[in-house]
């Protein structure tokens, strides 16, 4: 019986061994390129999280001078996502924009203000609402109501 253990101990040795198109002398080197896209946050660019309940919104945007322009997408639960486009101004850490988005296969635009506070945002809520359904804003600042759940800043999304 002790040939038969040998016999397969052999055969697994050998069963086991590289072929011979892996040796060292016959392997290739791999000197293709790979291209990989990646986010990368450029210096002006800032990006904010902001998670309340099962509700997701997300803010990234750049600052150019006293101009503010970039995405903005709210993920509401249970109901069809907003994804578009913001772009306005900033002035006393207060940033007035217009949010230009898609909703349920409909294109809309509506006025945001957000406050920037160190790392994070305050988005303003509406004082009232027009006859159209588009929120109106108190023109005196300091009379702004904001979320308490504020945007975190964090990773860029794109």
């Amino acid at each position: 019986m002790k040939p038969y253990f040998v016999a397969a101990a052999l055969f697994t040795m050998f069963s086991c061994q590289p072929p011979a198109s892996n040796t060292p002398e016959t392997e290739e080197q791999d000197t293709s390129t790979v291209m990989v896209t990646a986010s990368v946050e450029t210096p002006d660019q800032q990006c904010y999280t902001r998670i309340s309940g099962k509700d997701t919104a997300y803010l990234e945007f750049e600052i150019k001078k006293d101009t503010v322009y970039g995405r903005l997408e709210y993920h509401l639960f249970e109901k069809d996502k907003n994804v578009g486009g913001i772009k306005g101004t900033i002035a006393d850490n207060i940033i007035k924009a217009e949010y230009n988005f898609m909703s349920e296969g409909t294109f809309s635009k509506r006025p945001v203000i957000f406050k920037v506070e160190n790392s994070q945002i305050f988005e303003a809520i509406p004082s009232s609402f027009d006859a159209q359904g588009i929120p109106v804003f108190d023109k005196d600042q300091s009379k702004l109501k904001f979320e308490h759940d504020p945007f975190i800043k964090g990773a860029c999304k794109f």
